[in-house]
Parts: structure tokens; sequence; C-alpha cells
């Protein structure tokens, strides 16, 4: 077999020469006819013009065997399933029999892959810090842009250091990011983004540009029944939405975590103290607006929900929640104890759907996900036109209140006590290039990874150690589009 392949190009190409004629005119390939062979191994032999060279290389059939090759370019897209499609256009296939459905698939895979190709991971240095818009024990709030896009977010930053110091802080921030991948309302805030960096843990969320409900209700010192039944209304339709949709208890239901949007509609927000269950009997929430039995330790579910809106309705329509003391010690005895007292000056409606929200005995109080069509036809919820208010039809049925925003950049809307805070640069002094590479190891490597020790919940005196950061990240599909 070895004396077949020896054989000296440049020699066998001047022995046929004389015989064939080479077009001039194509400097890149050429197919030249063969005069008739005495050898039966000579039949379908073609020869090509040799690049850059006036001589000829045989690709024929040597054992019968064709060899079909082109050029391919250093910057061209190569893809070997569409190269018949190449190879019959430099044959010079005429234009009806060149584009077969087969290269138009593959000309649109291509294009899929080089898109795929330049489609970067998200990362927090794709984002430009701008303002503070909310501190807490939990971290900050700030709101960031991005820097292609433009668009306004609001970052909600924890670092990892202190979840090592106290677990709660790790698990509240996971059921935040669990529960707001899962939701989709109208009502409810949008989570964009879940980033980490070495230092912190990132959840990138819907910028809700009108403030807090709270920054309106200290203003006005109390609301009216008109634009409280509104926003009544509103969180009725995302707390069902959470309880029956996605089976979660809130817990933290206040008017700090009541949002407003640019158009004027509330969005729920902060779910750290949410829990994904039927039932809990752990003692969450801000003292002033839990339930009775989450004060006394008693097993709940939630009806413990629809307590905390009657304690924020009470809040819009008074000015003040329904128990209030020096102390959280002093408001949770009241909370147990005491008779909930009604202002004078509340209408009929208001005082009756109240006390049916305010009922100390959880299997006595009204339940909003089970008895809704009682609810929508109370008449404290006159004012609203329920099919509308789903569909946020703002021609049929506007928001009583429409935020004043001249510029989103400056936050407008938000305590000044935050918005003029400094703002900490990022800690990572590393190169983005750097940071790229490192980011790709991400998986195995240790800055994902904080040993934090808990007890094993199955009961037995065994400490189990976690967190792995490696599934943290997440991006919305629809920010992709």
């Amino acid at each position: 077999m070895g004396d077949v392949f020896e054989f000296d190009e440049d020699s066998l190409a001047s022995e046929f020469r004389d015989k064939v004629s080479i077009n001039k005119e194509d400097e890149d390939l050429s197919t030249i006819n063969t005069p008739d062979l005495s050898d039966n191994e000579g039949e379908g032999v073609q020869f090509f013009k040799k690049h850059n060279s006036n001589n000829v290389v045989s690709v024929g059939s040597i054992g019968k065997r064709l060899g079909t090759s082109y050029k391919v370019t250093l910057d061209e897209f190569y893809d070997s399933d569409n190269a018949e499609s190449r190879q019959g256009s430099r044959r010079g296939l005429s234009s009806e029999e060149e584009p077969n459905e087969a290269g138009k698939l593959n000309e649109k895979k291509k294009t899929g892959v080089q898109k795929e190709a330049k489609r970067q991971k998200p990362k927090i240095q794709d984002f430009k810090q701008l303002k503070v818009l909310g501190k807490g024990s939990y971290g900050k709030v700030l709101l960031v842009r991005h820097k292609k896009t433009g668009k306004l977010y609001a970052q909600k930053q924890f670092r990892k250091a202190s979840m090592i110091v106290n677990a709660t802080n790790y698990e509240q921030t996971l059921t935040e990011r669990t529960i707001l991948k899962k939701v989709r309302h109208p009502n409810i805030v949008k989570l964009y983004y879940a980033l980490q960096d070495f230092d912190k843990v990132y959840l990138i969320l819907e910028y809700l540009d009108g403030g807090e409900l709270f920054h309106y209700l200290r203003e006005e010192r109390m609301l009216s029944e008109k634009v409280a039944c509104y926003y009544a209304a509103e969180l009725v339709l995302a707390l069902r939405h959470l309880h029956i949709n996605v089976g979660v208890i809130y817990r933290d239901l206040k008017p700090e975590n009541c949002m407003l949007n640019s158009r004027g509609h509330l969005v729920l927000t902060d779910f750290g103290l949410s829990k994904v269950s039927n039932e809990c009997n752990s003692m969450f929430g801000t003292a002033e607006y839990m339930a009775p039995e989450v004060v006394k330790g008693e097993c709940y579910d939630s009806q413990c929900d629809w307590w905390s809106l009657g304690a924020v309705l009470y809040d819009m329509l008074t000015g003040t929640p329904p128990f209030i003391g020096n102390n959280h010690k002093r408001i949770m005895d009241k909370i147990v104890k005491q008779k909930v007292r009604y202002p004078f000056y509340l209408s009929q409606d208001a005082n009756d759907f109240l006390r049916k929200l305010l009922n100390k005995n959880p299997r006595k109080r009204i339940n909003c996900d089970k008895e809704f069509d009682k609810v929508k036809k109370h008449r404290f919820f006159r004012y609203i036109d329920w099919d509308a208010l789903i569909a946020q039809d703002d021609d049929k049925l506007p928001p009583p209140i429409v935020p004043i925003i001249t510029n989103p950049e400056d936050a407008e809307n938000f305590d000044e006590e935050f918005t003029s805070m400094p703002i900490t640069p990022p800690s990572s002094p590393i190169g983005e290039s750097l940071f790229e590479s490192i980011e790709e190891s991400r998986s195995t490597s240790t800055s994902s990874f904080i040993p934090i020790q808990r007890t094993d919940p199955s009961g037995n005196n065994d400490v189990k150690k976690s967190v792995y950061f490696t599934n943290f990240s997440y991006t919305d599909e629809s920010v992709l589009r």
C-alpha cells in the first residue's frame, strides 16, 4: 500500500500538462476533463489546479477515491453540515438548484449559534450603581442602570459574610429568590436576575419608581375610603395568587412592603419572611401587623395574611395600626388580649369588613381565598370594577394615586434619608477579563461555597454543613428576547 501513495505530485502533474487544458479564469478551483485512459482505474479522475501554482493535482480515483474540498477563510463560520450546499455553489450550480431546504435550515442554525455565542452571561459589572433606595439589617437596595440597555432596576444585595454569622439570612435570601422565580403577577415584584460575586449575592428586581405606599400614607396621615379600598383590593389579588397558585404564606404584610409602580398600581415586595408551605408555627413578621395565632406560637396557615391585611387597611383608614406600644412585647400582648377599637368616623361598610378580617379566631376570620365572591360583593368594594382591576385597565378604573416622576433616576419618591447616602464602591478590585475567567469555573470555585452549620432537620444531633451558591444565579428569559 505504501507504494500507491509514494509519488511526486509535480512530476505526475507534468505528465498530464500537455493532455489537459486549464481554465485560466478561475484562480481558486478548476475541474477539467481527462482523456480516455486504457486503465479503468483512471475513470472519473478529476484534476484541480494547485493553489497559487500552475501544477495540477489529482484528487481522483486512486482506488476509486474521490476527494472534494473548498477553501474556508479564517473569519468564516464553518459548519460541516452545510458543506454540501457550499460545495454545490462552488461547482457552479444554478440559482434554482442551490438553495435547498437543508441548506436554509443549516444557515438558520448557524445564525442561532452565532447569536448564542455573542450572548454573554450577565454579571454584576453590567450594572451601574446610581442611588441608595433603602437600607436595613439585611443589606441595601440600590437603584442601578444596565450599561448596555439603559434599563433601571432595583438591586437588593446581601453580604455572604453575614450568612456565615447567621444562617437565617441565607435561608431568607434563597426563599425570596425561589418564590420570585415562580411568581408571575402584575401586583408582585418581578425578579430579572440573581447574581453573585466573591463578597455578595444580588437580586436584580423591578424598579418601582412610585415609591412606598407608606411614603404617601405618612404625607396624607390617612387615606380616604375610596383610595384605601382600591389598594386593599389589589392586595387581595396578590395574596390570593401567592396562596392558591404558589402555595406561599407571605407573613410580612405592612405598608413599607407595598410599593407603587409608575402608573400607581400596588406591587408587593420583600419575600424574605415568606414560607412555601400550607402551615407553619414559627414566629415571623412585623409586630404591629402579626396575627394573634402567630404571636402565640400556634400552628397557623394563610389565614394569618388576612389578619395582616386588616391591620394594614386599618392603618390606611386611621393612620395607625390596630395596636401600638413602646416595645414589641407590649404590642404583641395587646394583639392577643385586647379588643380592636374602631374609630367613630369609619363608615359602616369599612367597619364591617375590618371586623371580618381582624377576628382573633382564624376559623371565624373571613377567608378571601375561598370566599372571594363574597369579598367582591361586599359593600366596602362598591367602587371597584374587579374585571378592570384584574386586567389593570386604567381607562375604566384608574389608580387613585399617580406618582409624580420627573426623572426616574432621581428616585424622588423615596426617602431622602436613603437617597442621600453615599454608594459604597464594588469591593472586587480584579479586572473584568479576569473576573469572567473565574466566573467560568464558578461551579468548582471555593468562593461559591460557604460552610454554615445547621441542625439536621431529621431531629438528630448531627450538624449539617452548607451552603452552596453554585445554583443561585438566575436570568429571566424575557430579558433575553
